[in-house]
């Protein structure tokens, strides 16, 4: 008798077990300020998202390192798509690329026709508003001029009175609105949906500067054999506002989210994280953990 209570008794336990994981699993996944990506969040993968076996994901093309379309094969390449097409992998899922406007990016996700955007996106507090992030990497941004700067800038408030143009949707507004406030005579902002639209404007002269995040300036224009890049250079320009760069995803998929950033977090712990970082040049810029929501401003 005594040995069949045990048994019954690690029966129940095990009932119990079993049923605590399958709550738990049925449980969305609570998304929180900086939170810590642990690589057991892998799990979390949504049974329709892994029954589909594809992810829906967008990206910006003129982005490189992190994110740029191969002309060789009309794919989206850098850090971006390695790192998210090697965390696909390890789900089972294969990755469905889009090429689109940066500023039809978080649009895309809200409305679920993504299941992600990434591109060198910051991750803020004012895009947290309306999506959820993985935050991956750490970059600064910095200032673009044409070859030789002529205009001499070399500090943010060499910018008053300058004509700057920037990517519409970019954080780039509001750090010129802020300086504007010391500048005796404004800096004329003008804005562009397209990405290379600044580089345009300022090989041409159409305006003296630009903004960008400093990886992909900097890649660029120490890459660039042809075209109005090579006619353009960063400025001595300090690096500003630094910040998390983050997937957005949509919120109402947080365990999608999860998933991802657990199977990221295994990618950073066996290596292969730093290993995509150091191949683009960015490996200065790796985080671990992999971070949820983690906007420094």
């Amino acid at each position: 008798m005594t040995r069949l209570k045990g048994r019954l008794t690690t029966a129940l336990l095990a009932a119990l077990i079993l049923s605590t994981a399958a709550v738990a699993a049925e449980t969305p996944f609570k998304v929180e300020t900086n939170m810590k990506a642990t690589a057991d969040l892998a799990s979390r993968l949504p049974s329709d998202i892994k029954a589909k076996g594809v992810l829906n994901g967008a990206t910006t093309d003129g982005n490189a390192p992190w994110s740029f379309i191969d002309q060789a094969t009309g794919k989206p390449a850098g850090v971006d798509a390695d790192l998210i097409n090697e965390a696909a992998k390890r789900l089972g899922l294969t990755v469905n690329w889009s090429d689109v406007q940066f500023t039809a990016g978080i649009p895309g996700v809200q409305s679920g026709r993504f299941d992600f955007y990434v591109s060198a996106m910051a991750d803020t507090l004012a895009r947290e508003k309306v999506v959820d992030f993985i935050a991956y990497s750490k970059e600064g941004s910095g200032v673009i001029v044409p070859k030789g700067n002529p205009q001499k800038i070399a500090k943010m408030e060499d910018l008053c009175g300058k004509k700057v143009s920037i990517v519409t949707g970019s954080l780039f507004p509001d750090i010129v609105k802020k300086l504007n406030e010391t500048c005796s005579t404004p800096v004329a902002l003008t804005e562009t949906a397209d990405q290379t639209g600044p580089y345009l404007a300022v090989a041409s002269g159409q305006a003296d500067a630009t903004m960008n995040t400093y990886g992909v300036s900097n890649y660029t224009l120490k890459t660039a054999t042809e075209g109005i890049q090579t006619k353009l250079e960063l400025s001595p320009v300090a690096l500003f506002a630094p910040a998390n760069q983050g997937i957005a995803f949509s919120k109402t998929t947080p365990d999608l989210l999860a998933a991802l950033a657990g199977a990221m977090q295994g990618m950073v712990e066996d290596g292969t994280y730093k290993k995509i970082m150091d191949k683009w040049q960015v490996g200065d810029g790796a985080l671990n953990p992999i971070l949820i929501n983690a906007a420094l401003f």
